[in-house]
């Protein structure tokens, strides 16, 4: 019974069983159990096939089961990083769990930014006698941020930090308290109401069919170009390479040897590129974001921390008021605009930032995100605790591909993330004091591995290539990825619609017994530009299909009889194609 109880504990433990030694176990003579009863020591043959039941790689579990049942002390504990791997799957995915772990420190650090960042943007709703305090918001922008990630960790299992977004923000500030009159209190309700939406819209599969019937194939993979895009532009404007222009709107920076910022900025960025391009180094991109902080530091381009760790502030906590709720009190008009606004932007950069992120990971499954209700929960939930915790509302963070880059596959990335944001509430001084030119390097570079999706967009077909383009182009002229979802969502459909009056009108007027000799074929129409047929169809699969079939018509005959009626089907289409093409 001892021995039956150790392989049972050493089993609840995770470990993974043997069917032959199981059964050797079990084979134990009367006498022995007896002996067990007795308070006397198996033998040591029975000892060593137990042990062998519930061994794994570290070859201890066995007698760890056994001396806890014996009432002596117990041995070492099971390792944490195993666990970890059983439940978040991490080898399944092909990574280990120290690449999880580094790459979520490295994910964090690319969005710490936003805990210096969204005070500074929030504040401005503050009105004389009404203030919102920027120590608060940190603190708020921290924990909701952890929240959000850890839900998204857990439920969804992705590798996604989640953040209060770049955009709404601005509205927040700019939008719904300047222009509507409303408080920031009143305005943090809208963002609660929002939450609260979008969580009930994924839980009843709204969000899934926004994402797998409005966005089609090509509009996903140029939302992933159309974000690195994004990225890299951010990243060149914080460097100071690329600046605003009033007759060009951009231009290049400044670049005499006075500017020495940016010069930090392309020595970090080279030294990055170079420890990635090698391969040799681990955790290539938090490596550069400290070398140059440390750099800033010594060289007086930025101050030096003036601490390490302080308390966190709670002065906007639960602040939220519903008030201007009230149908009489006004404002009732500039609240349901306010709360559409932050709702849809907020689905449709989910959408597509989701999509983007997880095929960059390599994690679609039949091209759809998996566990993405959760995603869009996540978000929802996140939205509404930041809102009690005083800050705008959360979205998936773009810097969550600094962490895939790095080889995040599973939703501990994401955990990393939180742990991270949740210490962070309490180590404000420090993160406040890293150069926000340092974080912006590594954006530049992830924009690097985001252009492979340009690869499966058919250029060659308009009625595909001008939306993606059009998606691609939008998002970083904006500076809004949502704007470039909405132009690249109506655009495709508008063409949808017009390629399928066209298709009908074609098979109205003209019938095979009518349609003119010369006439185009429908694939040259529908490729057609000023500058002549783009045909997808072009002379190299053509002169592909003529070696394959010459290929196969002196086999034709010798084909075994089972394959013979696949063969000759293959031969006549083959020949139709080259016939037509």
């Amino acid at each position: 019974l001892k021995a039956a109880r150790a392989v049972s504990l050493g089993r609840r433990l995770g470990r993974v069983t043997c069917p032959l030694r199981a059964r050797r176990s079990r084979r134990v003579s009367d006498r022995e159990r007896h002996r067990a009863l007795e308070g006397g020591r198996p033998p040591r043959a029975h000892m060593s096939a137990m042990q062998a039941d519930t061994t794994t790689a570290d070859g201890r579990s066995g007698a760890i089961a056994y001396r806890v049942l014996e009432g002596g002390a117990p041995g070492p504990s099971v390792p944490i990083a195993q666990r970890l791997d059983h439940y978040f799957g991490v080898s399944a995915r092909g990574s280990t769990v120290a690449s999880e772990i580094r790459a979520g420190c490295i994910a964090w650090m690319t969005m710490s930014y936003i805990m210096v960042v969204n005070p500074m943007i929030l504040s401005n709703a503050s009105t004389p006698g009404n203030l919102l305090p920027p120590q608060s918001v940190m603190t708020g922008t921290a924990l909701a941020a952890a929240f959000g990630s850890l839900v998204a960790g857990f439920l969804g299992d992705a590798p996604l930090g989640l953040m209060p977004g770049m955009g709404l923000n601005a509205y927040f500030a700019f939008g719904l308290c300047a222009t509507f009159g409303v408080s920031w209190q009143e305005a943090l309700s809208c963002c609660f109401v929002s939450g609260a939406l979008l969580t009930a819209l994924a839980v009843f599969g709204v969000c899934h069919f926004v994402v797998s019937v409005l966005l089609s194939e090509h509009l996903k993979k140029a939302i992933t170009v159309a974000i690195g895009v994004f990225q890299a532009l951010i990243g060149f404007q914080v460097m100071g390479l690329v600046v605003g222009s009033p007759d060009t709107l951009v231009t290049l920076g400044d670049m005499s040897l006075s500017n020495e910022r940016l010069y930090l900025a392309l020595a970090g960025f080279c030294a990055i590129s170079a420890m990635l391009a090698s391969g040799g180094v681990p955790g290539a991109m938090l490596v550069g974001i400290w070398l140059m902080a440390f750099c800033a530091w010594a060289t007086g381009l930025a101050p030096p921390p003036a601490g390490i760790v302080a308390l966190p502030e709670f002065g906007a906590t639960l602040s939220i008021s519903f008030d201007a709720w009230a149908p009489g009190s006004g404002k009732l008009t500039g609240m349901v605009v306010g709360t559409l606004v932050f709702l849809f932007v907020a689905l449709f950069d989910l959408a597509g930032v989701q999509y983007g992120l997880m095929g960059i990971a390599g994690l679609l499954k039949d091209g759809a995100v998996p566990r993405s209700t959760s995603i869009f929960a996540s978000a929802g939930l996140a939205t509404m605790v930041g809102s009690l915790l005083g800050t705008s509302p959360v979205i998936i963070a773009n810097e969550s591909s600094a962490g895939i880059v790095e080889g995040a596959r599973t939703g501990l990335m994401a955990v990393t993330v939180a742990v991270l944001f949740a210490l962070s509430a309490f180590i404000g001084p420090l993160l406040s004091a890293v150069p926000q030119v340092a974080t912006a390097v590594p954006l530049v570079l992830i924009g690097a591995f985001m252009m492979s999706p340009c690869r499966g967009i058919d250029w060659d077909n308009l009625r595909v290539a001008i939306p993606s383009f059009l998606t691609m182009t939008v998002v970083p002229f904006t500076y809004s990825i949502h704007t470039g979802i909405v132009a690249g969502i109506f655009m495709d459909g508008f063409l949808m619609v017009c390629a399928r009056r066209e298709k009908e009108g074609e098979s109205h007027i003209f019938s095979p017994s009518k349609a003119p000799p010369s006439r185009q074929t429908t694939l040259e129409i529908r490729s057609a530009t000023p500058h002549g047929p783009l045909t997808s169809c072009s002379v190299a699969k053509v002169e592909s299909a003529r070696q394959l079939l010459a290929a196969l018509r002196p086999h034709a005959s010798a084909a075994d009889p089972s394959g013979a009626d696949r063969d000759e089907a293959l031969r006549k289409a083959l020949e139709a194609y080259v016939e037509t093409y």
